[in-house]
């Protein structure tokens, strides 16, 4: 059995891969994965935990290819899935690992498993980097269908940055929201921006009536 992980960020590790029973390769940029790069490796399973770049047709209908999206599917489809729950009010989502088709996030799932969205991006990420390894094995060893996605499909939009401005009107839960789902250290941090100034918050900590917050100032 052999694999390819793909991963364009920093955020996912592969753990205990001294007892792996199969072989992988790690793939971190869209110029690696290639046709003929894949002929030569054969492999059984491609892994998408965290891609931004869109896979050629030609790879996906010729390899198994599962990608990783952390939303209650069909609920939760597209850009920022965490950010856009967080916003919702959502405090758990599954991890869902599914077939990658031409549909965003629209393919058959193999497997998913339920995690919680408290804390920050940071912590949060840390769960989704367990919960994608245990996936990825229960996948190779028990040879797993997918299953269609059943329910209205709901897109998310795409945050943008202009998206983590903080506005005047929140209460401060929202606030404490809208600073720890940004908060990882290759995500822009929410912010305001006050007669030439620019305050970043982070490692936001929620109190009674309070919130807690570290900040860097700098001119626009």
């Amino acid at each position: 059995m052999k694999i390819i992980i793909c991963n364009s960020n920093n955020w996912f590790t592969i753990k205990n891969k001294d007892s792996f029973n199969f072989k992988y390769k790690l793939i971190h940029d869209k110029d690696e994965l290639t046709l003929d790069y894949l002929e030569s490796y054969e492999p059984d399973y491609i892994f998408f935990v965290h891609w931004n770049w869109i896979v050629d047709e030609n790879i996906y209908s010729k390899y198994e290819s599962i990608v990783f999206h952390t939303a209650p599917l069909p609920y939760g489809r597209g850009g920022s899935p965490i950010q856009n729950l967080i916003l919702n009010g959502i405090k758990s989502s599954p991890v869902c690992a599914l077939k990658m088709t031409g549909d965003i996030d629209a393919g058959p799932i193999y497997l998913k498993k339920e995690i919680s969205l408290l804390g920050s991006l940071s912590e949060i990420f840390f769960r989704i980097n367990n919960v994608v390894n245990s996936l990825i094995i229960e996948i190779i060893d028990e040879d797993i269908i997918p299953v269609d996605q059943e329910g209205t499909p709901y897109n998310f939009k795409r945050l943008t940055q202009k998206d983590n401005q903080l506005k005047s009107n929140l209460t401060l839960n929202e606030i404490y929201d809208r600073i720890r789902m940004l908060d990882h250290k290759d995500y822009p941090n929410a912010y305001i921006i006050n007669e030439g100034i620019k305050y970043e918050f982070f490692g936001a900590v929620e109190g009674q009536d309070f919130v807690n917050v570290n900040c860097k100032i700098s001119k626009c």
